[in-house]
C-alpha cells in the first residue's frame, strides 16, 4: 500500500528527509503488521490524523508563525518520540560519564534542535510517495523496525527505516534509517568531534547558541 504526500525536497538532505518523516508522518495508510491494538500502526494513524486536521485549518497561519508550529510539535509529535532514547543513544558512552543535570539540559537542547531544524518543512508539502513493507516486531514484541520505501521522481527508491519500541504501554520512535545509514549515528558522529574538543558542556552551549540564532533568524524573517 502507498500513501502520496509531498515536499520541496532541494531544501532537505537524505537525512533531513528520514527525520521529517520520522516527525511528521502524515496522511499514511500503513500496512504493518503487528500484533496488539497499540501497535505503531496505530500511533502512525492517530498522529496523521491530528497532523492533517491541523494542516487543513492552520496551513497559511503556521507559514508565518513557527511559534505554533513548534508548539503544535511539541503537543502531537514529540509525545510520540523518546528523547531520552535518542539521547542516550547519540551520545554513547559520553551519556553514562554525564551527570543527571547535563543529560537533562542536553535532551532538551537536542530536542529542541531536531524540532526548529525539520519542523518548517511541515509547511512544504508536496508530492512523494511511501510504501510500506512487511515489518516484524523483535522476539519479546517490545521493539520493532517498520519497513519502508521512499518513491521519488526521478530518484531510485529509499529505503526508510524507522525504529520503534514499547515504552509503558505506548510504542515511541528512536531512530530512522536512510538506505542504512543511522540518523542516531549521523549526529554521534558529529556530537562526538565536538566533545573531544569542548566537552559536554561545551556540546550542550554550542546547541543552545545555535538554536537561538535560528529563533532569531525566524524573528527577523517574518518581521
Amino acid at each position: 500500500m502507498t500513501s502520496t504526500v509531498t515536499l520541496k525536497l532541494r531544501h532537505f538532505s537524505r537525512y533531513s528527509l528520514g527525520l521529517v518523516l520520522l516527525l511528521f508522518m502524515i496522511n499514511l495508510s500503513p500496512s504493518v503488521s503487528l500484533a496488539g491494538d497499540d501497535g505503531p500502526e496505530q500511533v502512525i494513524q492517530q498522529i496523521s490524523e491530528r497532523l492533517l486536521a491541523v494542516l487543513v485549518e492552520e496551513r497559511d497561519a503556521l507559514k508565518s508563525d513557527p511559534a505554533r508550529l513548534y508548539q503544535l510539535a511539541d503537543e502531537i509529535l514529540v509525545p510520540h518520540i523518546d528523547f531520552a532514547k535518542v539521547s542516550s543513544l547519540v551520545l554513547g558512552k559520553h551519556w553514562s560519564r554525564a551527570t543527571p543535570n547535563q543529560q537533562e539540559a542536553f535532551q532538551h537542547a537536542f530536542q529542541r534542535l531536531l524540532v526548529r531544524t525539520y519542523s518548517t518543512a511541515f509547511t512544504e508539502l508536496q508530492e512523494w510517495e511511501i510504501r510500506f513493507l512487511p515489518t516484524r516486531a523483535s522476539d519479546g514484541g517490545d521493539d520493532t523496525a517498520v519497513r519502508t520505501q521512499l518513491l521519488l521522481p526521478q530518484v531510485n527508491p529509499i529505503e526508510v527505516l524507522y525504529h520503534m519500541h514499547l515504552k509503558e504501554g505506548n510504542w515511541l520512535a528512536y531512530d530512522v534509517k536512510i538506505d542504512g545509514i543511522s540518523l542516531v549515528t549521523n549526529y554521534r558522529t558529529s556530537f562526538n568531534r565536538e566533545l573531544r574538543t569542548v566537552g559536554m558542556d561545551g556540546l550542550i552551549r554550542k546547541i543552545t547558541v545555535l538554536n537561538e540564532k535560528r529563533v532569531q533568524k525566524q524573528d527577523v524573517k517574518n518581521s
